[in-house]
Parts: structure tokens; sequence; C-alpha cells
């Protein structure tokens, strides 16, 4: 009778170990969640900074000194929507690939142009 009991519980010992491997892992799924919940939030939130950025320039720019560090990101956002549209990119790629809006793209290339037709 004893070596039935042993034998019956080392075969549910077994099948539960079996089981235990075709079992999702909860863990690990609501982990995975977080992550793409956590990435995805920090980019809305470096998309928000470059926007804040983009007016804030606007702002200062109206003949406020800028800091320097503002400048040069303005002016390397600057360049990167020169160097797109140069290559023939719509506003609306442009506006996607550099997380403005195509009203902020169409901006800063009429400033870029502004001087050009002045001059």
């Amino acid at each position: 009778m004893i070596e039935w009991t042993i034998m019956i519980l080392l075969v549910i010992a077994i099948l539960l170990f079996v089981l235990s491997f075709f079992r999702k892992d909860k863990a690990t799924e609501v982990e995975r969640q977080m992550e793409n919940f956590s990435i995805t939030l920090m980019q809305e939130i470096y998309q928000l900074k470059k926007k804040i950025r983009i007016l804030e320039e606007e702002l200062l720019v109206n003949g406020q000194d800028v800091p320097k560090a503002r400048s040069t990101s303005a002016q390397k956002l600057q360049a990167e929507v020169e160097s797109l549209h140069d290559k023939g990119f719509t506003l609306e790629i442009i506006a996607e690939k550099t997380g403005l809006t195509p009203l902020e793209v169409e901006r800063l290339v009429a400033s870029r142009e502004e001087p050009a037709v002045r001059g």
C-alpha cells in the first residue's frame, strides 16, 4: 500500500513538473508590458522635450539671449530639417522623422529661406 502511495505521488509530481513548463509565467508577461509602457513613455517624453525646446527657441529668439546649449540643439534640429528638406522629403515626412508638427517644420524651412530672399 505504501509503495502505491509513493508511486502515485511520484507520478503526480512528474505531471505537475511537466505541466509547469507549459504554463505561462504571468510575471514575465507583466514585466514585458511594463517595459513596453516604459519605452513608449520615454519616447513621448523625448518628443515633448523636443517640442518644448523649439517653442522656447521661438519665444527666446525674439530679442532675448538664448543659452548656448539651447541654441546648439536648435541649430542641430534646424540642420536636420534643412538636410531632409534638401533631400526632397515632404513636410509631413520630415515632421515624422524629427517629431515636430508639419507647421513647425514649415516654419523652420521658411526661416531658412527668408534670408536668401532678402540677401
